[in-house]
């Protein structure tokens, strides 16, 4: 179980990096395929975690089926941020995945493990952040 616990607490961290490369290239001028991988990045992982909420829907058969709804509107919503600029999408998907957060937290987390939701806790904080951050740098020096 340990074993578990300690890759997914590895590889969830390593998947914030590429978070932290949108906020560093946001401070430059970069070329457009790698912004575009890295917010094609955000937008798979954005996809990956609305799979929690179908999971949390499909565990809690009692509760409605708004959590496979949100899941789905929450990855056709991103699919414009592909379409915008660093800046403007980079805020448009922080706003998408502080609402998957809070989707989580109403539908899912009850479910989880304590050192699971508060590893989730604080990977929906680290990934706003450094979209926030990443938004605030290209608005600044648009």
């Amino acid at each position: 179980m340990q074993n578990r616990q300690q890759a997914a607490r590895i590889l969830a961290w390593a998947g914030v990096v590429p978070f932290a490369a949108l906020a560093l290239i946001s401070t430059f001028e970069s070329p457009a395929w790698l912004i575009d991988l890295l917010l094609g990045y955000a937008l798979l992982i954005l996809a990956f975690m609305c799979g929690s909420l179908w999971t949390g829907a499909l565990a809690r058969t009692e509760d409605s089926t708004a959590p496979l709804f949100a899941s789905n509107a929450l990855v056709l919503a991103a699919l414009p941020a592909l379409l915008m600029p660093l800046a403007w999408a980079s805020a448009w998907m922080a706003a998408l995945f502080a609402l998957h957060g809070l989707a989580e937290w109403r539908w899912v987390h009850h479910g989880q493990p304590g050192w699971y939701r508060r590893l989730r806790v604080a990977l929906s904080v680290a990934v706003v952040s450094l979209l926030v951050l990443a938004a605030l740098i290209g608005f600044a020096g648009a």
